[in-house]
């Protein structure tokens, strides 16, 4: 049985106080993860794959889900955060986000760029928790093949 979210927020990036607040207390416990879903207007929804091409497909994110991790505490210090994103881009994405004018910042690693499984990016040390979200968000974004309405939600689970 899966356990129930700890706390969903709503925000948005011009206002996003209430998503901040949860990675801070994330990151001040070294633990949890949070997921940013876009919100999207029932009209602009893509259809469900039907049929075979359901089947083929695997996983496909036209609504792109944006994942922040903390950096764990271990005794070498604190690791960096992470930050991941499901899509449907395909290929290479770090590149194509660069074409799109949201490129991975300097300082920056890319440490998994998989059509499936999405992109996972290893933060620079000391990049603050604004600019983390800011940069998913605007990633997130650029990749939706839908319209998304500029309202987020914030799912935080704190994990183990």
């Amino acid at each position: 049985m899966r356990r129930p979210p700890d706390e969903t927020v709503t925000f948005t990036p011009e206002e996003p106080s209430p998503a901040l607040a949860q990675m801070d207390r994330l990151a001040a416990a070294h633990r949890g993860w949070i997921n940013f879903v876009p919100d999207v207007r029932e009209e602009d929804m893509p259809d469900p794959p039907v049929g075979l091409a359901s089947l083929l497909a695997g996983t496909v994110h036209d609504i792109p889900v944006g994942t922040w991790v903390p950096g764990k505490l271990t005794r070498g210090g604190v690791e960096c955060d992470t930050l991941g994103l499901q899509h449907n881009a395909g290929t290479r994405t770090a590149a194509r986000l660069r074409t799109l004018g949201v490129a991975v910042p300097d300082g920056w690693r890319p440490e998994q760029d998989h059509p499936r499984r999405g992109l996972v990016v290893r933060v620079a040390a000391g990049a603050g928790h604004a600019d983390q979200l800011a940069w998913l968000l605007e990633a997130a974004a650029a990749l939706s093949t839908v319209r998304l309405t500029g309202t987020w939600q914030a799912t935080v689970r704190l994990g183990r």
